[in-house]
């Protein structure tokens, strides 16, 4: 235990003295330990006077402006006994931190969970005077800025249970002063990076009347003085944004007193050309690849398009995995395995993976293409073993692969090849072997679907028809039943209208019923002749849509080798009619044969 005699000292600064003590004494700072035997407060309003001695606390002696004047200088000088550090017996189970925002113009006490305050009726004055001593030891003034401390220390003494530990940390305000307001440099928040990150996309398309970005005015703060009695100047706010604004065609802007909120006028994609913020519908990249743009998702309603002009033909213009929905999608490149793309329309200067998985709403064009394509046109200069599905297909070379669509035309045939189409197949010429050309309309997507919805609407429409037959049944049966006791009151209103009396009032009623029910009854007739009109021309629309084989053509303008398989389904039977033609068969089709069906040519 480090000892010395202890000494009396006046000091302007508690913290600078005890260091100094410490150090003379060749011991610890930590070691060193004071009371406070007085002080005295400070004040001087300007360099010319004198300095004046306090009695009250500076905030209650001077105005606001005042005190958050340079003009004002504070200081304290106090006298004190420094002796060894010796532990306070009476905060030996009392953990107690004090703690100071940066600008040091709030402080606060924490009574820390588990803390055990001793039964003492004095318990306030001892907190109040252990206060102070750390205070000062931060080189924060005693005295002043504490307004309400004794009535806050009064109440908490109070509240807290004694001799029992706290089951939560404690937090009370012990000085709080005018401090400054901040000076709020200018910034930009650019909204619109923040979503695409959030997505994992670099290319991020937006709504009419979405917030892009905003820039935060300059704005300096205010002087003020902290718990230390130090007057605290704010800086001047940096402008390093102010070139920022946006094009007026696309962008509106919106002002307040703090900030210029930007929002998109049009859909599309925000382009940012040195602080120039606008909206296009036009993006021009090198390359999209997981690793330097992300997937690319703008969504089809935002009318934004996307050309992608890849300059080292070494690299896939769209990268492997990478994932694009835009509304047009031009790629002088190729596209990598496993990218997945969707537009309205898609034209690829290059090649497709064979992993690749392409869909175009409206129309595709596609240089070589090996993997799998889903379109309403598709345009192919050669398909290499892709497949391809599109109500409209025309592919200049075909080796290997598979087209499904209602139209085909392919120019040149070689090997390998499956063609599946619904109402005509055309061939320019067959170049290779083992090639299958089949029609069968229940293989394309919205043929089936419009014979399953056909047949799911007559068995919706049956279901109605017997239900309503049901309660039509019932009612017809009862009204019939009730003809007869009708013809009797019918007989005596004749018989008192003949008489030349008033016919009786219920009989009058009961017959206007009669004819009412007869009404409901004849508009349920109608009603169920309605829905059988309703089946039988829903039954027409599916034979006309399984009788679409008849229609169908197979077209070849050069000559079948012998190896290439022609294949027409039965849309009922899912029976094949096939052939293996050789020599010249311009045209074939399917046709009625009595019971049975055969493929004719012409």
């Amino acid at each position: 235990m480090v000892n010395f005699t202890p000494f009396a000292k006046n000091s302007l600064n508690i913290q600078t003295t005890l260091a100094e003590a410490a150090k003379d004494r060749n011991i610890k700072r930590e070691d060193v330990d004071f009371d406070l035997l007085g002080l005295e407060t400070f004040v001087q309003t300007s360099k010319d006077q004198e300095w004046i001695v306090l009695d009250e606390s500076i905030e209650k002696v001077f105005d606001k402006e005042t005190l958050n004047s340079s003009n004002l200088q504070v200081r304290q000088e106090y006298k004190i006994r420094i002796r060894p550090y010796q532990e306070n017996s009476f905060f030996k189970n009392i953990n107690m931190q004090i703690a100071s925002n940066k600008a040091k113009s709030k402080v606060v006490a924490t009574f820390k969970k588990g803390t055990i305050f001793p039964c003492d009726k004095n318990l306030a004055k001892h907190l109040k005077r252990e206060i102070t001593r750390r205070k000062l030891r931060i080189g924060l003034l005693s005295g002043h800025f504490e307004d309400g401390l004794n009535a806050t220390l009064i109440k908490l003494t109070k509240n807290i249970p004694c001799e029992k530990a706290l089951p939560k940390d404690i937090r009370i305000v012990i000085a709080s002063s005018s401090g400054p307001i901040l000076t709020t440099d200018d910034s930009v928040i650019l909204h619109y990076v923040h979503s695409q990150k959030q997505k994992n996309n670099l290319i991020d398309g937006v709504n009419p009347n979405e917030l892009i970005f905003e820039y935060i005015k300059p704005r300096r703060g205010e002087d003020g003085r902290n718990c230390t009695g130090s007057f605290i100047t704010v800086p001047e706010p940096k402008v390093i944004y102010s070139h920022y604004d946006a094009d007026e065609e696309t962008v509106e802007k919106r002002e307040d007193r703090n900030s210029v909120k930007y929002y998109s006028k049009i859909n599309g994609y925000v382009k940012n050309t040195s602080g120039l913020i606008s909206i296009s519908k036009e993006v021009s990249l090198q390359s999209a690849s997981l690793r330097d743009t992300g997937s690319i998702d703008t969504g089809e309603n935002k009318d934004i398009s996307v050309k992608i002009n890849t300059t080292d033909s070494s690299y896939d213009a769209v990268g492997s995995g990478v994932s694009i929905e835009v509304k047009e999608l031009n790629v002088d490149g190729t596209i990598g395995s496993n990218a997945k793309v969707k537009a309205t329309d898609v034209h690829i200067g290059e090649q497709t993976h064979r992993n690749s998985q392409i869909e175009a709403v409206e129309n595709a064009k596609v240089h070589l293409h090996r993997g799998n394509l889903k379109a309403k046109t598709a345009e192919i200069e050669i398909l290499e073993n892709g497949t391809v599905n599109a109500n409209e297909v025309h592919v200049k070379k075909m080796l290997g692969g598979e087209i499904i669509g209602h139209r085909v035309i392919v120019e040149e045939l070689t090997s390998n090849t499956i063609i599946i189409a619904s109402e005509y197949i055309e061939i320019h010429k067959i170049t290779g072997e083992h090639n299958e050309l089949m029609i069968d309309p229940n293989r394309i997507d919205s043929y089936h679907e419009k014979v399953e919805d056909a047949k799911q609407r007559i068995k919706t429409k049956k279901t109605e028809f017997k239900e309503i037959k049901a309660v039509y049944t019932k009612n017809l049966a009862q009204h019939v039943e009730r003809a007869e006791r009708i013809k009797v009151f019918q007989k005596r209103v004749i018989a008192a209208t003949k008489a030349g009396k008033a016919p009786n009032k219920p009989d009058m009623i009961r017959i206007k019923q009669y004819k009412v029910e007869a009404q409901r009854i004849q508009e349920e007739t109608e009603n169920l002749n309605n829905k059988t009109k309703e089946i039988d021309a829903i039954n027409d629309e599916l034979e006309n849509l399984y009788n679409i084989e008849f229609s169908a053509r197979i077209i070849n303008k050069s000559s079948y080798d012998g190896h290439t398989k022609i294949v027409f389904k039965d849309l009922k039977s899912s029976e094949e009619y096939t052939m293996t033609p050789k020599g010249v068969y311009k045209e074939l089709k399917l046709q009625k044969d009595g019971n049975t069906k055969k493929i004719v040519w012409g």
